[in-house]
């Protein structure tokens, strides 16, 4: 029983040993896709409200404009503050 089983393993160790090979064949070609292009980054401003970024970029000439729902996002402690450059 024990020599069944062995040499059903040789057999199937040197079939899968096989048939991993491809006979010296290396004529495959792989097809290389460029990675997808990095997510668009936000605007600073526009992390602040959906709003609040028109309304930062408006020229200093243009009317005042009464602030809606959604300009701003509330205010919420248990979020990490939003990172803010010196420039």
């Amino acid at each position: 029983m024990t020599r069944i089983l062995r040499a059903a393993a040789v057999l199937a160790l040197l079939g899968a040993g096989l048939a991993a090979c491809d006979g010296g064949r290396n004529n495959k070609s792989v097809e290389v896709t460029p990675p997808p292009p990095p997510p668009a980054a936000t605007r600073l401003e526009d992390q602040f409200g959906v709003g609040f970024g028109a309304a930062f970029r408006a020229s200093n000439n243009t009317d005042p404009r009464d602030p809606a729902e959604g300009d701003l996002v509330p205010v919420s402690f248990t979020t990490d503050p939003v990172p803010i450059p010196e420039s």
